[in-house]
């Protein structure tokens, strides 16, 4: 498809392009298009949700109806909400994850060696445009964002994540001059989007509000449960949240490099997680858990992923009963990731990485 400038919806002839790049023998005749995603869902970009009908040419000379469903997503029309937002920025973070990082990753997946396929088909990502399919008609689904997962939905988000993880961990010991090459400011690959110092004034109102919000109700849940020590645990809260030193001490927590160093999913909450529907009959994939949204993608600590699933989408009460048991699930996963990409490699010593 050629580059034709700005693109608000895609056009008959550019779904036929995009199709037949990967399905020659399929020929669209029309199309149905609605909004992709759930009214305040999306504020970075605009996504649709795009039905396109035609007809299946067979080798035996017949021809066949058949349909195929597309999500793609574009920059916001109005200037004003790209700059409100960093939508240009976080886009191209997106289409640099797909059209570099995934391809690396996923090439040490070859001979047998799947460790995490959770990643939608890309028909094209560019500037200003990326086209995937649509994987609601395999079956997955997202959950109610209002309610924490389960622990059975957990697990399988922590077991994709070993998966992902491992796969980053493996690029950086068998090929690490590529992993540095995707990783480094100004390089093909991620670069962190949010926690970076030249945001800090953009970000500072956003901030200030979402800090104010968290010591409130901080501080009502410990009136009820730690009236002994509450006003030293606030206290705490409030110098680390200081708008002073908060954005700093974030910057370099995201940027800091160590050995577990990952190409984090950046944003791994209850909206970017799709389960396979159990109701589905569709048997065409292994894949129980697929990850969208990797706007802010970037090599970081895979803790933050960590962090992020297990603190904003489950209740205090799943992890105070099952921390531990979370973290040691994703950790049995992680080593075994690891051993079938490098199977060459002696088994590491699950203690040590533990540890780290």
């Amino acid at each position: 498809m050629e580059h034709t400038g700005e693109i608000t919806h895609l056009t008959l002839d550019m779904v036929r392009q995009l199709i037949a790049t990967n399905e020659s023998d399929v020929e669209i005749t029309n199309l149905q298009e609605e909004p992709g995603s759930g009214r305040g869902d999306n504020y970075t970009s605009m996504l649709y949700r795009i039905r396109a009908k035609g007809v299946k040419h067979l080798k035996t000379g017949e021809s066949v109806p058949c349909e195929r469903s597309i999500i793609y997503k574009v920059l916001p029309q109005s200037r004003e909400r790209r700059e409100a937002y960093k939508s240009e920025v976080l886009f191209r973070n997106e289409v640099a994850f797909y059209t570099h990082v995934w391809p690396a990753l996923d090439k040490l997946q070859v001979g047998g060696k799947s460790v995490f396929k959770g990643v939608a088909k890309i028909y094209i990502a560019r500037d200003n445009l990326i086209a995937m399919e649509d994987l609601r008609e395999r079956g997955f689904q997202m959950v109610d964002r209002r309610k924490g997962l389960e622990l059975d939905n957990l697990k399988l988000v922590l077991k994709a994540l070993a998966g992902f993880h491992a796969l980053s961990l493996t690029l950086r010991e068998l090929r690490p001059e590529e992993f540095e090459g995707l990783s480094k400011k100004g390089g093909d690959g991620v670069e962190e989007t949010l926690f970076r110092m030249e945001n800090e004034d953009w970000y500072r109102q956003y901030y200030r509000v979402a800090a104010n919000n968290a010591i409130a109700m901080v501080s009502g849940e410990l009136a009820v449960r730690m009236e002994s020590n509450k006003e030293e645990v606030i206290q705490k809260l409030k110098d680390f949240l200081n708008e002073n030193t908060f954005f700093r001490t974030m910057s370099e927590l995201a940027a800091a490099q160590g050995p577990l160093t990952v190409f984090c999913h950046g944003d791994c909450w209850t909206n970017n997680i799709l389960f396979r529907d159990p109701r589905a009959s569709s048997t065409d994939t292994l894949e129980d858990v697929y990850l969208v949204d990797f706007q802010i993608s970037r090599a970081s600590s895979l803790a933050l992923d960590l962090v992020n699933l297990l603190y904003c989408c489950t209740t205090g009460k799943v992890r105070q009963d099952n921390m531990i048991q979370l973290l040691k699930h994703y950790h049995s996963y992680l080593m075994s990731a690891l051993q079938t990409l490098d199977p060459k490699e002696p088994p590491r010593d699950p203690s040590a990485l533990w540890k780290v």
